[in-house]
């Protein structure tokens, strides 16, 4: 059985209710709901609600926890980015007047999956940037790159001081599946920038039970630029062709070569990192090998 590093308190979050999901007030009228494994936000208006995403691991229970608030109507759905496991119970929230709002790639990327769980957006955008003003309250969309999937959006609340970026990072947790599925890894490295020029108290990031702060996404900056340094350091100092002789890789075996050699380079840059984010981040031995491959072919491509 495989032995991990136990989990820091401090990143384990709070406990789940027999319910199997957990309310937490954000402020201003706006409010986080986890299932534990994911979670989301809505904000209660003066006559409705806007509820971002609406993921399957909560499905239902996204209703309960939002009638547990307000007996509101949800008035308007804002779809962060297209991924069924953050979309994939919008069909339950679906009502006669529903508004649906993504980003014009996210409507793209919906309509060619042909799944009916996740229904096609009405009120679409292009371009980076638009503004809704619900009720008096201001919510943000900007589209700044694909950091994550095209049409994925940060979702800003200034009132409220909340912003929104799903499947940015893990707060208090190391980045799972190489930069949770980064498929540009320079691109996720400016969206980390991205949000910190954000004016926010709370960051809503779509997995687990926590929600973070400017200082988390600061400590994720500063993990991932481990990850890039300890992987170019890595890069210089494994040899292709010496790791597959020392692997006993075929000279004619070239897919092997690149796999062994890769491979030895994360471990060497494993041994660069700090021993310190074992304590600083929940994950870091379970996902360190994951992220580091996706660094270094970055750094060796890019």
């Amino acid at each position: 059985m495989a032995e991990y590093t136990p989990v820091p308190e401090f990143a384990k979050g709070p406990d789940i209710p027999d319910s199997g999901y957990l309310v937490t007030e954000l402020g201003g009228g706006a409010y986080g709901i986890s299932s534990g494994m994911v979670n989301t936000m809505f904000l209660v208006t003066k006559r409705g609600v806007v509820v971002v995403d609406a993921p399957p691991d909560l499905d239902e229970r996204l209703l309960a926890g939002i009638e547990e608030v307000t007996s509101n109507p949800i008035t308007h759905l804002i779809y962060s980015h297209a991924h069924a496991d953050h979309i994939g119970s919008a069909h339950l929230l679906v009502r006669n007047g529903l508004k649906i709002i993504a980003h014009e790639a996210t409507a793209e990327f919906i309509q060619e999956s042909h799944d009916d769980h996740r229904p096609l957006p009405n009120e679409t955008f292009s371009g980076t940037r638009t503004e809704l003003k619900i009720d008096g309250e201001l919510l943000v969309l900007e589209y700044k790159g694909d950091w994550h999937q095209p049409g994925n959006l940060f979702i800003h609340l200034p009132e409220q001081r909340i912003l929104t970026a799903i499947d940015s990072f893990t707060v208090k947790n190391a980045p799972f599946f190489r930069l949770l599925f980064a498929p540009h890894v320079p691109a996720y490295f400016t969206a980390m920038d991205d949000m910190l020029e954000y004016d926010f108290d709370t960051v809503v990031s779509g997995h687990m039970s926590l929600f973070g702060t400017p200082e988390d996404v600061a400590t994720n900056r500063e993990y991932i630029q481990d990850l890039r340094t300890s992987a170019a350091e890595a890069l210089g100092e494994v040899d292709l062709r010496q790791a597959a002789a020392d692997a006993g890789v075929p000279s004619d075996n070239r897919q092997a070569q690149l796999k062994v050699w890769m491979d030895a380079v994360v471990a060497r840059a494993a041994e660069h990192m700090p021993e310190s984010w074992d304590q600083r981040l929940g994950g870091n031995d379970i996902f360190l090998a994951d992220n580091l491959n996706a660094v270094a072919w970055s750094v060796f491509i890019d």
